[in-house]
């Protein structure tokens, strides 16, 4: 057979060979040559701060093994049948890249210079992560000269008692973050797929306690006990925010809430809903109709999750996480974890969370209290929510009509002088916080130091 086979080949054109094997034509390895140097770059940083950080051999393989289960699912999601380069594909690390060197070899230029922009915007942020994250662990000599040691759990265990500081520290707070995202992943497994035809007011109270005191605030109250020393501290709530911060927050959500409407259609563009999950989010509606007083389901939709979301990302997590040495990286994380949590639904909802998460971690960290946090989240909440009367309101009131631009889809969507109003007043309390004196941490101390020492000439 292997003879007849030669043959066969000997007997074709060098020119047709290629054709018969169903081989990529040879630029096609152009394209991977070029894709490799980026995608080298960015996984070479990852690797190289996972091995700054860690203490031995073994320690390294736990951090990468993490790298691997999330860089995976990234690299097959383009074989998934169906799965066409969009924009919204083009915007996800790593299978961006995938996706466009698969339309280069199979020839869709047209598609692929379509997309090529927005992907490699996003991996050459990618890489610029990458590498500060690989330059930071090498700045820190608490990472660089630390010693190897044989971890004893029943030690440690007495370390985290009997050493408690006054806030978490950031393993403590990335813990937390873990901890209740994989609560919410086995009661999502516990619970009805489906909600009832009819739900009454008692699936309703057990939904939001379940959600949220049980999977969201239970961790991070828990963990604040028993891990530091001075909960208020730990949580945000050791001081009282003056009501003219109190105000701003409440006027910053109602200023935010019709840019948020308009981010949420944007990203459903992007990444269209299915109709499964389209039907879940319907069936949320029916939570309002469960035979309870009208006030109740605000309540409990809306000053709940308020209040046990806050304490857990905006209090514990970031608290933890602000030891990092910087503001900024610890409201970006504590923002992802937050947009991860509401990810349950659909990812829409998670990226809509997240961008919120980055604004409630400003005004947490620039207020110094969650009081703030609360009164924000909770406005926010109520308008979303409140947004399902509108057509009701318009029916009765046409001339209140002018406001927005379709409320038939379900969705509120503001008139578009509407939204940059409400847009450049956000501005505006975004400057009279970033206005405000905060109250940094010694990390957030000390790498701002650091910055204005290496940004002075001479230094080494």
């Amino acid at each position: 057979t292997a003879r007849y086979a030669i043959a066969k080949l000997n007997e074709l054109p060098f020119d047709r060979l290629s054709d018969r094997l169903d081989l990529p034509p040879l630029v096609s390895l152009l394209w991977l040559i070029v894709a490799l140097v980026p995608m080298s770059a960015f996984f070479s940083a990852l690797c190289l701060a996972c091995a700054a950080f860690a203490r031995s051999t073994k320690e390294g393989q736990y951090y990468l093994m993490p790298l691997f289960l999330v860089s995976m699912p990234l690299m097959m999601l383009p074989l998934s049948p169906g799965t066409e380069m969009t924009l919204g594909n083009s915007l996800i690390p790593i299978t961006g890249v995938v996706m466009l060197v698969m339309n280069l070899v199979q020839g869709d230029y047209g598609v692929a210079m379509r997309y090529a922009v927005p992907v490699c915007v996003v991996t050459i942020l990618c890489c610029h992560l990458a590498i500060r994250w690989a330059v930071y662990q090498f700045n820190q000599e608490s990472v660089l000269f630390r010693e190897s040691e044989r971890l004893d759990p029943r030690r440690w265990l007495v370390h985290l008692v009997r050493d408690r500081q006054d806030t978490p520290s950031l393993a403590e707070a990335c813990f937390c973050g873990v901890l209740i995202l994989v609560i919410q992943f086995f009661v999502q497994l516990a619970l009805p797929a489906e909600l009832p035809a009819n739900p009454t007011f008692r699936f309703l109270l057990m939904i939001v306690f379940i959600s949220q005191v049980v999977c969201i605030a239970l961790p991070a109250l828990m963990m604040t006990l028993f891990l530091t020393q001075k909960p208020l501290v730990s949580l945000s709530l050791s001081r009282l925010p003056s009501l003219g911060t109190c105000g701003v927050a409440v006027l910053l959500a109602v200023s935010l809430h019709p840019f948020g409407s308009q981010l949420g259609e944007w990203i459903n563009l992007l990444y269209p809903i299915s109709p499964q999950v389209l039907a879940n989010l319907d069936g949320l509606g029916k939570l309002f109709q469960c035979g309870s007083p009208p006030w109740l389901p605000y309540v409990l939709l809306a000053v709940v999750p308020a209040i046990c979301e806050e304490l857990a990302f905006r209090g514990f997590i970031l608290s933890g996480l602000r030891h990092v040495g910087s503001k900024w990286w610890a409201i970006g994380l504590s923002a992802i974890l937050f947009g991860i949590s509401h990810g349950s639904l659909a990812i829409q909802q998670a990226l809509s969370a997240a961008i919120l998460g980055m604004v409630i971690g400003y005004l947490a960290v620039q207020s110094g209290s969650l009081v703030p946090c609360m009164l924000f989240h909770m406005t926010y909440n109520g308008l979303m929510f409140a947004t399902q009367l509108w057509p009701s309101i318009i029916q009765t009131r046409p001339s209140l009509a002018v406001l927005v631009n379709d409320t038939s889809s379900g969705r509120l969507l503001y008139d578009w002088r509407i939204t940059g109003l409400g847009a450049a007043l956000a501005s505006v309390l975004i400057l009279w916080l970033h206005r405000l004196p905060y109250q940094a941490t010694r990390e957030e101390i000390i790498g701002r130091a650091r910055a204005k020492q290496t940004q002075m000439p001479g230094s080494v």
